[in-house]
C-alpha cells in the first residue's frame, strides 16, 4: 500500500505542477479570486477557523441539526451509518459507546483503564469518557467528524480522528424556539426543544432540553421449572435490558460587550435511569425469542453527568485573536448487569461437593460507585482575517481524576447457588495529566497554492494511587467455612459500600488484597505537513503527511503499557460540478501504527478450573496497518430531488501479537497463547456505504410532503482482533499444557455477516416551514446486527456465544413546531 500511496501522491504532485505551469503561462491574466461562500455552503471549524467544507483540506463530514433530524440521528450510534469509516460498539455495564474510525478503535476505552483513539469534543473541549451527554445530539449547530490525526490544532491528542459537536449558540436580538415530540413502538416517548432569549443588545441566553424513553427490547424469559430451583430468584418483570430513560438540559450564554470580546458559557446536566445493553444468545434456545434473556440479575442504571464549558475570544488587533477555552465535567453513578446473560441455565443437579451445576454459571457485574472528574485549560493565539500566513499557537493542560468500585460475583448454577468466586476492584485515585504545546501555519504561496506545517509536543503522566483489588483466594478458610452456608461462601454483592479495600479484607473471610500503585510518563513530538491547491474552479486537491501519538497506559496489578504512534499518508480531492449541484469529496489514506494498544478482559484459573483472578489486560501489538478510500457525494438533482452517498473501501492488518482470547481460554496457560499476526482489526468491513434519496411533493398551499429512503450496506466484518478461533498457537504442542480442543470453535461467532439496514420516513412541512409532522421506520429488515461477540462457560464447558445487538425494527411519529 505504501507504493499505492506514493503513486497517488505523485499523481497529485503532477497535477499541481501542471496547474502551476498553466498559471505561469498565463501570468498576464491573474487567477480568479476564490468564489465567496454561497447559501448552500457548509461552514466548518475543522481548522479552528471558519471555512467552507469544500475549501477545507481535511477529510471531514459535517451535519447540521436539520440534516441530523432528516437522518433520524439522535446519538452517536445513529451517526455511524452516515460517516465513512465510522463504526461503533456498545459496552454494557458502563453504558458506554465505543467508536472506531478507519478500522482503529479501542473496545475497552470506557473507564479509567484506557483512552479512546477517536476523541470527542464538545464546543472545542475534550470529553474523555463516552458516557453521559457527550453521545447525545440535541440542539446542535453542527456536528463534524474529522478523519486522521488532529493534534496540531486540538488541545488533547486525537490519534485517528475527532468527533466535534458544536452546540447551537445564543443569538443576540432574536427571540425564537422550537419543540418536538416523538412517540413510537416499545412505548417510546421523547420530547426536545430549545428557546433563544435575548436579554440586551449584548447578552442572550439559550435553553435546550431532551428526554427520550422506551421500555427496552429484551423480554425476560420465564424462570426455569426445575426441581430444587428457587424460581423467584429470576427476573420476569420490571425494567427490561436495552431500555432507555435519558434526560439532558443545557443553558448557554453569549455576552458580547464589544466588537472585540465575546464569551460563550454553557452548563449541561444529564441523567440516565435506563438499563444496560446485555449479550443475547447468538443461537436462541428452543422456544425463546432472539430479543429475550434468562436473567437472575435485574438491570439497573443510575448515571449522571454535569459539565461547564467556557470560551472567551478577544481581538488583540484587527489581525490577532486571543482565546481561552476551559471545561470541567463530572461523570458518575452506578450500574448493575447480568454478566452471564443466562447462557448456562441451572440444572438442579449438584456434584459431590454440593455445588450446583453448571459451575460458575452466575455472574453479576456491579459498578457500586464511580466518579470521573475532568478539567481542561487551553490558550490559543491565532491570526484572523486574510493574511499571507494563517497561524495558530496553543498551550493545553488537562487533569482527570477517576475513582470506581467495581464488583464481580460468581456462583454455581444461578443466583442462589453455592459460592464460586468474587472480586472487588477499588480504584480510589487514578489520575491523568496531559500537557501540550502546538502550532500550525498555512502559507498562501499563491492565490491557488497553500502549504501547511504543524508541530505538537505532548507530555502525559498517568498514575494509580492506592488502587486495590480485593479478590477471593480461599486463604484461611477451613473446610467448614468453605462448605455451603459457611463464612467463606458470602461473596461480595455490593457488601459494605463505604469500606476501604483493607476494611473489606478484614470483613470478608477468604479474601486477599493486591496493589495497583503505579505511575508512568510519556512524551512525543508529532507533526503535520500538507499541500493543497485549487486545481480548477470548484476543485481542491490536497496531500498530507501527519503523525499521531497515544500515551502509554497503566493497568491493574501495577502494569504499564507502551505508547502507540501513527504515521498517516493521505491524498484528497473535493470538487463541485453540474452547476455546483453535485459535491464529490474523495480521500485515500494509509495509516501505519507502531505499538498499537489492544485491550481485553482475561480470566486466570487454577488447575481445577476455578477462577483465581480476572483483569483488563492492555498489550502492545508490534503494529497495525489500515488503508482505504472514502467518498462522499451530495447531489441536488433538481430543486425537489436530493441524493446523498457515503462509502468506504478499506483493509486492515494486525502485525505481530501473541495474546490470549479471554473469552475462550485460561489466561494462565501457555497453550492459550495465539499468534495474531495478519489478522484484521475489529469493526472494519472491507466495504460499507449509505445512500439516501428524498423528493419534495409541493402542494397547492405551498406545503410539501417529502418521502425519504436510506439504506446502509456493509460486507462482513470481524468483531474482535482474534478473528474467531482458527489461528495457529505458539505452544499448542506443549505436552505439559496441551489443549487438544484448541481452535475448534470456528469463526462465524466472531464476525458480523454482510447486511443491509434501511430506514424510511414521510415528512409533511407547512408552507411557512414552522411545523413538520413525520412518520418513520428504522431497520426495516429487522436485521440481527451485532456490535460485539462474547462467550460464556469456556474453558470449563463448551462456550455459549453472545452478542450485543443494534436496535430491532422501530417505528414512530414525530411532530416539530418552530416559533
Amino acid at each position: 500500500m505504501t507504493r499505492h500511496a506514493l503513486v497517488a501522491s505523485t499523481a497529485l504532485a503532477t497535477c499541481l505542477f501542471s496547474v502551476s505551469a498553466a498559471y505561469a503561462q498565463d501570468a498576464a491574466m491573474p487567477p480568479a479570486a476564490p468564489e465567496a461562500a454561497s447559501d448552500n455552503d457548509i461552514i466548518v471549524t475543522a481548522t479552528r477557523r471558519e471555512t467552507t467544507l469544500q475549501s477545507t483540506p481535511i477529510a471531514v463530514s459535517a451535519f447540521s441539526q436539520d440534516t441530523l433530524n432528516k437522518n433520524q440521528v439522535k446519538d452517536v450510534t445513529d451517526l455511524a451509518r452516515f460517516v465513512p469509516s465510522l463504526q461503533f460498539n456498545q459496552q454494557g455495564d458502563q453504558s458506554a459507546v465505543l467508536l472506531t474510525l478507519r478500522g482503529i478503535g479501542n473496545d475497552s476505552a470506557y473507564t479509567e483503564v484506557a483512552d479512546p483513539e477517536v476523541a470527542i469534543y464538545i464546543d472545542g473541549i475534550y470529553s474523555p469518557r463516552s458516557q453521559g451527554a457527550s453521545v447525545l445530539m440535541y440542539d446542535m449547530e453542527r456536528v463534524e467528524v474529522l478523519r486522521g490525526p488532529q493534534g496540531t490544532l486540538f488541545g488533547r491528542n486525537a490519534t485517528v480522528g475527532a468527533l466535534s459537536l458544536i452546540s447551537a449558540k445564543p443569538k443576540l436580538g432574536k427571540f425564537e424556539g422550537n419543540v418536538e415530540l416523538t412517540a413510537g413502538n416499545y412505548d417510546r416517548f421523547g420530547v426536545r426543544g430549545a428557546i433563544n432569549i435575548p436579554v440586551t443588545d449584548t447578552l442572550a441566553f439559550r435553553v435546550a432540553f431532551v428526554s427520550d424513553r422506551h421500555e427496552g427490547y429484551a423480554d425476560f424469559q420465564p424462570a426455569p421449572d426445575i426441581a430444587g430451583i428457587n424460581r423467584s430468584a429470576f427476573v420476569t418483570t420490571g425494567k427490561k435490558y436495552y431500555a432507555a430513560d435519558q434526560q439532558s438540559g443545557r443553558v448557554s450564554m453569549l455576552w458580547q460587550p464589544s466588537d472585540r470580546f465575546s464569551w460563550n458559557l454553557s452548563g449541561e446536566g444529564f441523567l440516565d435511569n435506563g438499563a444496560p445493553v446485555i449479550g443475547l444468545l447468538q443461537t436462541p434456545r428452543a422456544d425463546t425469542k432472539r430479543w429475550s434473556t434468562l436473567s437472575d440479575t435485574a438491570p439497573d442504571t443510575d448515571r449522571y453527568s454535569v459539565a461547564a464549558r467556557s470560551t472567551m475570544n478577544y481581538d488583540l488587533t484587527d489581525g490577532i485573536q486571543l482565546s481561552y477555552i476551559a471545561g470541567w465535567s463530572r461523570i458518575g453513578g452506578s450500574t448493575r448487569t447480568d454478566a452471564d446473560a443466562g447462557a448456562l441455565p441451572p440444572t438442579g443437579l449438584a456434584d459431590a461437593d454440593g455445588n450446583d451445576l453448571p459451575l460458575g454459571a452466575f455472574n453479576e457485574n456491579r459498578t457500586l460507585s464511580s466518579r470521573y472528574d475532568f478539567q481542561s485549560h487551553e490558550v490559543q493565539l491565532k491570526s484572523t482575517g486574510e493574511q499571507a500566513i494563517d497561524w495558530i499557537l496553543g498551550a493545553y493542560y488537562s487533569h482527570e481524576k477517576n475513582k470506581i468500585r467495581f464488583d464481580i460475583d460468581q456462583r454455581n448454577g444461578y443466583r442462589d447457588g453455592t459460592f464460586s468466586w468474587a472480586g472487588s476492584f477499588i480504584q480510589a485515585n487514578r489520575q491523568i495529566d496531559s500537557r501540550a504545546a502546538f502550532g500550525q501555519a498555512v502559507w498562501h504561496a499563491t492565490d491557488w497554492l497553500r502549504v501547511t506545517g504543524g508541530l505538537r509536543y505532548t507530555s502525559d503522566k498517568k498514575q494509580d494511587i492506592g488502587g486495590r483489588n480485593v479478590t477471593f483466594s480461599g486463604d484461611g478458610c477451613s473446610a467448614a467455612d468453605s462448605a455451603p452456608g459457611g463464612a467463606c461462601q458470602g461473596g461480595i454483592f455490593g457488601a459494605y459500600p463505604g469500606a476501604s479495600a483493607a476494611e473489606l479484607v478484614a470483613l470478608l473471610p477468604g479474601f486477599g488484597i493486591s496493589n495497583n500503585d503505579v505511575k508512568g510518563k510519556w512524551d512525543k513530538l508529532t507533526y503535520l505537513a500538507r499541500v493543497d491547491a485549487d486545481l480548477a474552479p470548484d476543485t481542491l486537491g490536497y496531500a498530507s503527511l501527519s503523525t499521531g501519538f497515544k500515551s502509554g497506559n497503566i493497568q491493574d496489578n501495577a502494569g504499564l503499557t507502551d505508547p502507540e504512534t501513527l504515521t498517516n499518508y493521505e491524498v484528497g480531492l473535493k470538487t463541485r460540478f453540474l452547476d455546483r449541484r453535485v459535491t464529490l469529496n474523495l480521500a485515500a489514506y494509509y495509516s501505519d501504527f507502531k505499538g498499537y494498544q489492544v485491550n481485553q478482559a482475561v480470566t486466570f484459573r487454577d488447575a481445577e478450573g476455578n477462577v483465581v483472578r480476572s483483569q483488563i489486560v492492555t498489550q502492545n501489538a508490534q503494529g497495525a496497518k489500515a488503508y482505504g478510500l472514502e467518498a462522499e457525494l451530495n447531489a441536488n438533482l433538481t430543486n425537489a430531488d436530493r441524493l446523498q452517498f457515503s462509502g468506504t473501501l478499506q483493509k486492515t492488518k494486525l502485525e505481530f501479537l501473541e495474546s490470549v482470547d479471554g473469552r475462550l481460554y485460561d489466561g494462565g496457560k501457555a497453550s492459550s497463547i495465539a499468534q495474531l499476526q495478519g489478522n484484521e482489526l475489529a469493526h472494519a468491513p472491507r466495504f460499507s456505504a449509505s445512500i439516501s434519496y428524498e423528493h419534495d411533493f409541493e402542494l397547492a398551499s405551498g406545503a410539501t410532503i417529502t418521502p425519504r429512503f436510506t439504506t446502509h450496506y456493509e460486507t462482513k466484518s470481524w468483531l474482535s482482533y482474534f478473528n474467531g478461533d482458527s489461528n495457529p498457537f505458539v505452544n499448542a504442542n506443549d505436552p505439559a499444557d496441551n489443549m487438544p480442543d484448541r481452535g475448534t470453535n470456528g469463526t462465524d461467532w466472531d464476525r458480523q455477516k454482510a447486511y443491509f439496514r434501511s430506514d424510511a420516513s414521510l415528512r409533511f412541512t407547512s408552507a411557512d416551514q414552522n411545523y413538520t409532522v413525520e412518520a418513520f421506520i428504522q431497520n426495516i429488515e429487522n436485521g440481527k446486527i451485532r456490535t460485539n461477540a462474547s462467550a460464556f462457560g469456556a474453558p470449563r464447558y463448551d462456550p455459549v456465544f453472545l452478542s450485543n445487538l443494534q436496535s430491532p425494527r422501530t417505528w414512530g411519529v414525530r411532530a416539530r413546531a418552530n416559533f
